[in-house]
């Protein structure tokens, strides 16, 4: 396929949740837990309180399965491209899911406001559709992604002729 000048890319981002863990992180602190909690639990099953054992296990349990679930969800992405014809969207769930949007550059509007009682959101808006996109991201980074897309779509202003 040939790239036509209108189907250059102009600009383009890809926003992802800020995860600090990786999964090797996540097994060696679970690994350490169990050092730590495997002869507590030993103790308490010999001094006759068997049942903390148990307890700790479900929370051992339960601390790895929302560590595991947390680090999945770092694995969405969001993908910004913006050609003369049209900005799009593609958002890869942490499941695999993809879903696109497109909107006109010469009438989009970027903008990010406040959401009730948590903190901020970045909104693109275009003939009546809205579409919130790095809502994972913090103010000051929903900021910086409004601005470099502002300053990309200043070319794109509505053309009358």
């Amino acid at each position: 396929m040939y790239e036509t000048d209108s189907d250059k890319v102009h600009f383009h981002a890809e926003l992802r949740p800020n995860r600090s863990g990786t999964l090797r992180g996540i097994h060696i602190l679970f690994g350490f837990l169990l050092f730590v909690f495997l002869p507590t639990g030993v103790i308490f099953v010999v001094v006759g309180a068997w049942p903390v054992f148990g307890f700790m296990g479900a929370e051992l349990l339960l601390l790895y399965a929302a560590l595991r679930i947390s680090h999945k969800r770092g694995g969405m992405v969001e993908n910004i491209w913006m050609t003369e014809r049209r900005v799009t969207i593609e958002r890869v769930d942490h499941w695999g899911g993809r879903r696109q949007w497109s909107f006109p550059p010469q009438w989009l509007k970027v903008d990010v406001a406040a959401r009730s009682g948590r903190g901020t959101c970045l909104r693109l808006r275009s003939h009546g559709r809205t579409l919130t996109i790095g809502a994972f991201l913090t103010a000051e980074e929903q900021d910086e992604v409004a601005s470099a897309l502002r300053d990309a779509l200043t070319g794109f202003g509505p053309r009358t002729a």
